[in-house]
């Protein structure tokens, strides 16, 4: 995706420049929505001085940005006469929201609506689009050879928002274990970056039922969770991101939450004393101005697809029974609302 478009693909296509940063899942998210775009992409760093065309090349006609990124891209937008249109995932901060031209808040995101403010139910994958089938390797430990049906579960971690200590990582466990041992399955269980090596060990001495553990390992070629998403026959996901549950929901097959209790901070107890405390046309104008982020309320959304049937809550529910599976449109809407952005370049 890195490489520069010919002249002949550029005079075809509107360019689109993706601002880079240092998070891997908004990169991700970045590559995705560059791929459904279908034009030429290139992948420009933030950190890099002087953002600016190559030497014969004129500004890209959309850029599109996430998180820290979107400062870069109003220079880019200023510096291109404002030729070039911009289109900004996540909460804006820092910039007038009516100065970019799409809006596309995550699913936890509180944004309020706009006209240039599109709302998606899940969040992209970096899996969206792969091969229906992925090669298994035989030597990644025995998981073949457990009984099924095979429960898939996927573990994260402490975060900004939600506590995941010792003793969560203990319920997720002895829930878990009771879940496919009545059905007499087993249990897939990977951990994830912001797992911590004190909670893998309390998951792993909690885990009753025959299960297989892989503790993630950054650029591991023998990662089996690829394979495991799709031979899962049901999946269970912490309660801590809205990414790993969308692609859970995205495998068709019955997802479990484990919800998890959030946590205060400084900045947060701030922000929502500020919400309830100011007066709404001022709340409002500080969003616009990007002065304040809208608030984030993951667990709201997973109250939300929980109600509409997307998710089920870990021992709670028969999570053996198929949750609703609506169309996977949020990419496609996306899309078509860019590229209306752009008619006149098409």
């Amino acid at each position: 995706m890195t490489d520069f478009p010919s002249r002949e693909a550029r005079a075809r296509q509107p360019l689109v420049w993706l601002m880079i940063g240092s998070n891997a899942g908004e990169t991700g998210q970045l590559r995705v929505l560059g791929r459904a775009l279908g034009w030429p992409c290139i992948e420009k760093s933030i950190a890099a001085p002087g953002l600016a065309p190559a030497i014969g090349e004129a500004w890209p006609d959309l850029v599109i940005s996430f998180g820290k990124g979107l400062r870069a891209a109003t220079k880019v937008v200023a510096r291109s006469d404002r030729r070039t249109r911009l289109v900004h995932l996540g909460r804006p901060r820092w910039v007038r929201t009516d100065a970019i031209d799409l809006i596309i808040p995550m699913p936890q995101d509180r944004l309020p609506a706009a006209a240039n403010v599109l709302p998606i139910r899940m969040s992209f994958n970096d899996r969206i689009g792969l091969p229906d089938a992925v090669p298994v390797d035989s030597s990644a430990g025995g998981w073949q050879d457990l009984p099924r049906p095979w429960t898939v579960v996927l573990v994260g971690g402490a975060t900004r928002h939600f506590r995941f200590d010792e003793d969560d990582a203990c319920k997720l466990g002895t829930l878990a274990s009771q879940h496919a041992q009545a059905g007499c399955g087993s249990l897939m269980v990977t951990t994830s970056p912001r797992t911590g090596a004190g909670t893998a060990q309390a998951l792993r001495s909690a885990l009753q039922a025959p299960h297989f553990l892989y503790e993630y390992r950054r650029g591991d070629d023998a990662n089996p969770l690829p394979a495991w998403l799709q031979q899962a026959d049901d999946l269970i996901v912490t309660g801590d991101s809205a990414s790993m549950l969308a692609e859970a929901w995205r495998t068709g097959r019955p997802v479990q939450v484990l919800p998890l209790a959030g946590h205060s901070t400084p900045t947060r107890r701030w922000l929502s004393r500020l919400q309830r405390r100011c007066p709404p046309a001022l709340y409002a104008f500080l969003l616009k101005r990007g002065i304040v982020a809208a608030p984030v309320d993951l667990a709201s959304w997973i109250a939300e697809r929980i109600a509409e049937g997307d998710f089920a809550v870990l021992g709670q529910s028969d999570g053996n029974r198929q949750r609703s599976l609506r169309a996977d449109d949020d990419l496609a809407r996306v899309v078509a609302r860019i590229k209306s952005l752009l008619l006149d370049r098409l």
